[in-house]
């Protein structure tokens, strides 16, 4: 699979609107249902012809960031998965960095770079441009929230401390309506045999997913009864176990 060496400097027209929103929805259904190269197919068409900005070129770098997912999932041979690896990585961090060139406070590319350092397992990397990303961020108007994934890196490094003190920075900035960061502090406590802090958030995590299940998009479906909730409440059993012995 032969991959395109694009150079997006140069004086191109602008976008126009109907293929903008064409290309958004393309990198949607891609990003989806996990279909990345075709994603990718059809996106370097256009950035042929016409000038990206920012946040479309980042689109493009996120889903030759993802594809490494596929590959992994997909080819055996150990020497052509590294290969393919290593290339589709390589082209996220090139599209990574000519955005930040250009936009030093594009943030998203700065994560972007770290992710790439973080897959290849250069945590220390990773987390210069994770935290410098996250600093960033805090500038904005409406902070987005980037504290989980340096919590991530510095558990993969065995630093549980700095871990936790991410985490729990998440926990403070995300909404509390977000299962998604009780349920990570959760696994965090249960893995690090806190069984009294892993029941708090394990329990938690089990009201919000219960919240969560009511809305709209799931009418008409028993998730009272899903897999994934069976499974939290079973953990919860275990845990509330653990913590009377």
């Amino acid at each position: 699979m032969k991959m395109s060496n694009i150079k997006m400097n140069r004086s191109l027209p602008p976008l126009p609107p109907k293929i903008k929103k064409y290309l958004y929805k393309i990198n949607g259904i891609a990003i989806s249902n996990k279909k990345y190269r075709w994603g990718i197919n059809i996106i370097e068409k256009y950035i042929r012809r016409y000038s990206f900005s920012d946040n479309e070129k980042y689109r493009l770098g996120l889903l030759y960031d993802h594809l490494t997912w596929n590959v992994g999932e997909l080819i055996k041979n150990e020497k052509r998965k590294n290969n393919l690896i290593d290339k589709y990585l390589t082209r996220a961090k090139n599209i990574y960095e000519e955005i930040i060139k250009k936009n030093s406070d594009y943030f998203l590319a700065l994560y972007g770079i770290g992710r790439v350092y973080n897959f290849k397992g250069n945590y220390n990397k990773a987390l210069y441009y994770q935290i410098k990303a996250y600093k960033k961020m805090l500038k904005l108007p409406k902070n987005q929230r980037g504290a989980l994934a340096i919590g991530v890196i510095y558990q993969k490094k065995g630093d549980y401390k700095n871990a936790e003190k991410w985490y729990l920075k998440e926990y403070k900035e995300c909404p509390k309506n977000d299962f998604g960061t009780t349920l990570n502090l959760f696994v965090f406590y249960k893995e690090r045999k806190n069984y009294k802090k892993a029941l708090f958030y394990g329990i938690k995590t089990e009201k919000l997913l219960e919240t969560e299940f009511k809305k709209k998009q799931y009418k008409g479906v028993n998730m009272k009864n899903s897999d994934f909730l069976k499974s939290i409440r079973k953990e919860i059993s275990n845990i509330k176990v653990a913590v009377k012995k």
